[in-house]
């Protein structure tokens, strides 16, 4: 929803539509991080507009918007050093993942194997008269001599 510093600019090939910072963010489905970040290497064209609150950037967008130079192009001729370079790292994420497979089956029989372990363990330290653990003394009470 357009607001207050929401305006509309003649420019030579129409209109363009000026807008805050979050809205041209909107507009372009990108963060608000990456419109300064085209703001300030002249990508995008802005210009400061005082407001109750301070100076905000209103940011210029065209009704049609052009691709932006760091938009990708719609056809690339395809280098052959770098499909060589992404079928080689195809074949090592494949291998990576295959060993990644192999980690997780050995830590799950790890897991059952030490569960069985545990099983074969004699319990903790039980008097076997009362079936009770033993009260727990802490350390100072052990050190004092003088004290029970």
């Amino acid at each position: 929803m357009p607001n207050q510093f929401t305006g509309n600019k003649r420019s030579k090939g129409g209109y363009m539509k000026e807008v805050t910072i979050s809205e041209a963010a909107d507009c372009l489905g990108i963060s608000i991080d990456t419109v300064r970040r085209r703001i300030s290497k002249g990508e995008l064209k802005a210009r400061k507009v005082p407001s109750p609150h301070g100076e905000i950037y209103m940011v210029e967008m065209p009704d049609t918007p052009a691709p932006l130079p760091s938009d990708p192009p719609e056809q690339q001729q395809e280098n052959p050093a770098e499909v060589g370079t992404i079928d080689a790292m195809k074949k090592t994420i494949s291998i990576l993942q295959t060993e990644l497979d192999a980690r997780r089956r050995e830590v799950q029989e790890l897991h059952v194997l030490l569960q069985q372990a545990q099983k074969q363990l004699p319990p903790g330290k039980i008097e076997e008269s009362t079936g009770k653990t033993p009260a727990k003394v802490s350390w100072w009470r052990r050190l004092n001599p003088w004290g029970k």
